[in-house]
């Protein structure tokens, strides 16, 4: 997983936001 574009993953990646919401 390269730290390149979060905003990619995030819109590909609907757990990422998940654990970005369990981080916050």
């Amino acid at each position: 997983m390269t730290k390149r574009d979060p905003f990619k993953y995030f819109k590909t990646s609907p757990e990422i936001i998940r654990l970005a919401v369990m981080l916050y």
